[in-house]
């Protein structure tokens, strides 16, 4: 059964439209509010829909539940004649999801932060308590990409090694000391490396 709400439980610059239980997952009905988009081949505005189709975004678990946005992205038509892009979709912002992503930015953000804090099988048994459905080298992955948000430069940076595995392989970990966030994450612990 779907019904409709108006919250502000969603990532800024999508709108709900509706929702649906389903025994342990809450499923939120979005869409984009942009009325126009922007042709990536010739840059004019259109606003001609040609379809659309949906993307299942992972996002913050509620009351309990595992929560899945089912964001509706539209497919639009170019009003040019000379342009080689006859149809495209509309952008989703990286705030929202990165490319092929199936987990919202927020959601991506906590799962690198805790892969950070905690390691892999630690976050993955506090994740299964709070219903992330994310898997210990999923954790990690997030943990050895970084952060999403670009700031401003760090002004204090610590460098030291971790061991990829313990006794045969090490790596260089960068990081900022001000904001405690880490940079990088090299594959060894050569200083040409760490120079480069």
């Amino acid at each position: 059964m779907t019904r409709r709400f108006d919250t502000k439980l969603l990532p800024e610059g999508l709108r709900a439209t509706g929702y649906s239980v389903d025994g342990a997952t809450l499923a939120i009905d979005a869409e984009i509010m942009e009325a126009e988009v922007i042709c990536p081949g010739c840059g004019q505005r259109s606003s001609r829909r040609h379809g659309r189709y949906v993307r299942h975004l992972m996002d913050f678990p509620a009351h309990g539940r595992a929560v899945q946005v089912r964001l509706s992205v539209r497919r639009f038509r170019c009003v040019a004649s000379h342009c080689s892009i006859t149809t495209f979709s509309e952008k989703v912002p990286d705030c929202l999801a990165c490319r092929h992503g199936r987990r919202t930015g927020r959601f991506q953000d906590l799962v690198a932060y805790l892969g950070r804090a905690m390691g892999g099988r630690p976050a993955q048994a506090l994740g299964c308590r709070l219903r992330f459905g994310v898997s210990k080298d999923t954790f990690l992955r997030g943990a050895a990409s970084g952060a999403r948000t670009t700031g401003p430069e760090p002004r204090v940076i610590g460098i030291d090694d971790w061991a990829w595995r313990k006794g045969q392989r090490y790596g260089t970990l960068i990081c900022d000391l001000e904001r405690r966030t880490v940079i990088d994450l090299l594959p060894d612990r050569e200083p040409a490396t760490v120079a480069a």
